[in-house]
């Protein structure tokens, strides 16, 4: 953060005073000079590829003017404001950060703020389409054409994105290709994504607006294109936003997942503590939510989280149980997230507003991966918590069997222990898994007295990145009179964000039982064998060995 960040001031102008068209003064030729630039607040996830990359996970952010020109700031010096908002922003000096040394232009630091107007509100467009994609195929400044096919892309945003997003959201998003255009080469490169999509936009005839979708495939080679992202998606405020994408993989998983930054979703990751569940030493390991397409992309397109359904709003009342401190206890038959009937999720309320999620994860419906040998990460069946959360993270996985700091790499089985009572936020509510079966899971929340412990605040960026080594400390736990259950330091696991399929084969062929030391129940195993779904975090567990 720049000096100049105590001097930010932001503020709501009245309505009487928003002119969309306004065009201020182009930077001055002196990078230090104050210059003031209105339009559109753009924001865009940055995904990346491979292991060991420590480029930004929060998104990227960035001034569109009515004429189209781009101007990136700091994400952090505009957190308050939501993406899709009229601003006003009077920018100084260039900052260094971690995206101009990947290649994308340097950001200018924020002196001030003003919100003119807050993001349109939107409606899908009538007809059978809710959400209408443009397709592209582009060779950006500096790239070569590389193998991928026009049909390819079609196909896959037409066949398994579509069905993904139609029944996640039941029938509420109804997506599908209306236009696709095969190669073209652009004068812009990665450096200003907005200048590329306005110049694709500019070249097939894509108009921006509610419900219209431009998505561009942009060649993969060179693998290292200075600025380019593995994929690349704006940040939507809700599903009938539309938006701009760019892939450099025709993965299903990466293209719904982009999508989902244009629906207004962030990342799913997972929140890792010391030994705790939720307090004491903790890191946010982005993207570390491999059940949630919002998580890591690799060859499984996993069901949403309760939470990022809920912040799409297409989780009905119905089929959720809600829990606030204070409550009397209550025991619920959880259904299957991935199944259509029943409550399929309980939200917890704390007393300073922190929401919680219960979800049951069966190997049934968009999960039946699950107890197949597509689970190359041997991710649990069983009751998972999640914590809601604003941007970037939006929902966090919470380790129901938590490791020690050492063995956080290696923890990958998330659920939680079944007959155990594990208190959440400090002891505000205490959940036992009662017990499973194929059908559903029998959980109890004992709700507390109203007075949460100290949990650990969730910053605007993650603490540490995936396979960073220094966690965070946060606010010191609240003893309890609950132990949590023993667990063993299992070996390193991949920390990539995003798994390439040809990669995922190789992850697959990499896990193995380990030796007769750890003991840890495989719920999936026990599906596949028996027809019965035995929760996958008993107290004593058999750890898979997951490496590179």
């Amino acid at each position: 953060m720049s000096a100049s960040s105590g001097r930010r001031a932001r503020r709501l102008l009245l309505p009487l005073a928003v002119c969309a068209g306004v065009l201020l003064p182009a930077l001055p030729a002196a990078a230090d000079e104050p210059a003031t630039v209105v339009g559109q607040l753009v924001q865009a996830y940055p995904e990346q590829a491979h292991p060991g990359h420590d480029g930004p996970d929060a998104p990227l952010s960035w001034v569109r003017t009515a004429a189209g020109e781009s101007v990136r700031i700091p994400t952090e010096d505009v957190a308050d404001v939501p993406a899709g908002s009229t601003v006003s922003v009077a920018v100084g000096g260039q900052v260094d950060d971690a995206a101009a040394g990947d290649g994308y232009e340097p950001a200018q630091d924020v002196l001030s703020t003003d919100v003119l107007a807050d993001p349109a509100t939107t409606a899908p467009p009538r007809g059978t389409l809710t959400n209408q994609v443009t397709v592209a195929m582009v060779v950006p400044a500096g790239g070569q054409q590389d193998g991928a096919t026009l049909a390819q892309v079609v196909d896959a945003v037409n066949g398994p994105v579509a069905t993904f997003w139609s029944t996640q959201t039941g029938g509420a998003v109804r997506l599908g290709v209306t236009a696709a255009h095969d190669w073209i080469t652009t004068e812009a490169g990665c450096a200003d994504p907005n200048a590329l999509w306005a110049e694709v936009a500019t070249d097939v005839g894509f108009v921006p607006g509610p419900g219209r979708h431009l998505v561009v495939y942009l060649s993969s080679t060179p693998a290292d294109l200075p600025g380019c992202s593995y994929a690349l998606g704006q940040v939507g405020s809700s599903p009938s936003s539309g938006g701009s994408l760019y892939v450099r993989d025709t993965l299903p998983s990466v293209i719904a997942h982009e999508l989902g930054h244009n629906f207004g979703l962030g990342h799913s990751s997972g929140l890792q503590c010391d030994r705790a569940l939720d307090s004491g030493t903790c890191r946010t390991a982005a993207y570390r939510d491999y059940y949630d397409v919002m998580g890591a992309s690799w060859s499984q397109l996993g069901t949403l989280t309760a939470a990022q359904a809920d912040r799409l709003g297409v989780l009905p009342s119905s089929a959720r149980a809600d829990v606030a401190v204070g409550d009397p206890a209550l025991t619920v038959a959880l259904s299957p997230l991935a199944g259509a009937t029943g409550t399929r999720a309980v939200k917890l309320t704390a007393a300073d507003g922190s929401v919680y999620w219960l979800e049951y994860r069966a190997p049934t419906g968009q999960d039946a991966w699950l107890g197949t040998a597509a689970n190359r990460f041997a991710l649990d069946a069983g009751v998972l918590l999640h914590r809601a959360g604003g941007f970037p993270d939006t929902s966090l996985l919470l380790d129901g069997t938590p490791s020690a700091a050492s063995g956080w790499e290696g923890d990958l089985q998330d659920a939680l222990p079944l007959g155990v009572p594990v208190p959440v936020d400090g002891g505000a509510f205490t959940v036992t898994v009662q017990a499973g079966t194929g059908a559903g899971a029998t959980v109890t929340i004992v709700p507390g007295a109203g007075t949460p412990g100290a949990a650990p605040a969730q910053a605007s960026r993650p603490a540490v990145l995936p396979g960073s080594a220094a966690p965070t400390a946060a606010p010191a736990p609240v003893a309890s009179s609950t132990p949590a259950p023993p667990v063993a330091t299992a070996p390193a696991a991949p920390t990539v964000p995003h798994v390439a399929a040809a990669q995922d084969l190789d992850e697959a062929a990499a896990v193995h039982p380990a030796e007769s030391g750890s003991v840890r129940l495989v719920a999936t195993a026990a599906l596949a064998l028996a027809g019965a779904l035995l929760l996958a975090t008993a107290a004593a567990r058999l750890r898979r060995r997951v490496r590179r």
